[in-house]
């Protein structure tokens, strides 16, 4: 299994070993090295990333739904998703915004459930927005190819 949670889909084998052609503009999906430099595995965090994705897509169903049991399990898996984790690295040896945000994820995610345990829809909302929120701040910083939600949406 690729990562902690997804959408049960088999991904493919190594996406490094696919030769594709240089004018098919794969700098939109997959960043210079430059930019992640300090990722270890960025094809791993890729793939951990994509499946936070589709997590959050689930949950805001879930929200809108009420469905609280559903939520309840998102919310832990959200709250074990870690973007630092996911590097490879120590804490220490990543940009220091970088932890910040991926603090930032954290307590947004433990404000979301604390609202979904009170049943609280709207406050549920204002809480998922402030994780999605630090997604966008993260993303503006380290990977502006995808600075926004559109991939929410």
């Amino acid at each position: 299994m690729g990562g902690i949670f997804g959408c049960g889909k088999k991904e493919p084998g190594d996406l490094a070993e696919k030769a594709v052609p240089a004018d098919r503009g794969l700098g939109e999906t997959q960043p210079p090295e430059s930019e992640h430099a300090f990722i270890k595995n960025e094809q791993g965090f890729i793939v951990h990333m994509k499946d936070i994705k589709v997590l959050m897509k689930h949950l805001s169903s879930s929200i809108n739904q009420q469905d609280w049991e559903a939520i309840k399990q998102d919310t832990k898996r959200l709250k074990n998703a870690s973007p630092v984790v996911f590097t490879g690295l120590n804490k220490d040896d990543l940009p220091k915004e970088f932890v910040s945000l991926d603090v930032k994820f954290h307590l947004g995610a433990l404000e979301l459930i604390s609202a979904c345990m009170e049943k609280n829809k709207d406050k549920a909302n204002a809480a998922f927005f402030k994780v999605v929120n630090s997604c966008d701040e993260c993303h503006a910083k380290f990977n502006p190819k995808e600075a926004a939600t559109s991939w929410f949406q």
